[in-house]
């Protein structure tokens, strides 16, 4: 049976999702979602699961750079979440008794208002699973997690509230990823979607003759992301997925490019 990585505690939205994308596959929880690229890179899983984007919160660039930093990794496939977030205590409690809430930092911003509106602490936890399980352990009614109902489900904690983000649309993207195939004459089905890595020159219009090679050969931009390149100072490094993608214009669009540049993935 295949497994999959993701960041945090049983039950994160990252479970959620790797559990959406292979739901037959063992998920395993790690501490980063350094570890998570390490883990896949080194074979010890064959899958991970990485958040890159959130619809309020936005981009996390950190996922896109580690798909550069480990070459052997490939995007495979993507899905979207929607994101329900629960206000969860432990045995007993109830809404009326909590006086602090604890999550991941994004998760907290997104109940922002519902938490100001109650005059709540907010204390900051690695992962929203993560809480979940301390606030379960702790048994202080005063103190609940923000998180997943699946989180609520594993670690024994009472849901008290459902749906508390204050934006009723709230999704977040996911990518699985897994090491490339070593064998380049075996073929798998690609999608219409790819994510690329390119460094241009650092001259007037540069970016823009990059970006026009897409739209020249009828390839959309979807996304576009600026991450520095902590080798050469104030450098930077684009991550772009680009949609209507198919592998000859894409390729002849980074020919144009040229420059260091990088498939990250189709899917």
């Amino acid at each position: 049976m295949a497994s999959v990585a993701y960041q945090g505690h049983a039950g994160a939205f990252s479970d959620v999702a790797a559990r959406t994308l292979l739901p037959e596959a063992l998920t395993r929880g790690y501490g980063s979602f350094d570890a998570v690229a390490e883990a896949v890179d080194a074979g010890e899983v064959e899958y991970g699961v990485l958040p890159v984007e959130n619809a309020i919160a936005g981009p996390v660039p950190r996922n896109y750079e580690l798909l550069w930093e480990h070459p052997a990794l490939r995007i495979s496939a993507e899905t979207t979440l929607a994101i329900e977030l629960c206000l969860v205590g432990a045995a007993g409690a109830s809404e009326a008794h909590v006086r602090e809430i604890r999550s991941h930092p994004v998760a907290l911003e997104q109940v922002r208002r519902y938490a100001d509106a109650h005059g709540w602490r907010h204390t900051t936890a690695s992962d929203t699973a993560g809480a979940v399980r301390e606030v379960v352990a702790l048994g202080d009614p005063s103190v609940a997690a923000i998180g997943p109902a699946l989180a609520a489900e594993i670690h024994g904690g009472t849901i008290l509230a459902r749906g508390v983000q204050d934006e009723a649309e709230n999704y977040t993207r996911f990518f699985l990823i897994e090491r490339a195939l070593p064998d380049p004459s075996v073929s798998k089905e690609l999608g219409d979607r790819a994510c690329v890595g390119i460094a241009v020159q650092d001259q007037p219009g540069s970016l823009r003759d990059a970006l026009s090679a897409f739209a020249d050969r009828g390839i959309d931009l979807r996304f576009l992301i600026a991450r520095p390149d902590r080798k050469v100072p104030f450098r930077y490094r684009f991550f772009v997925e680009l949609t209507r993608v198919d592998d000859a214009r894409l390729r002849a669009a980074l020919t144009a490019i040229g420059g260091e540049q990088r498939i990250l993935g189709r899917y």
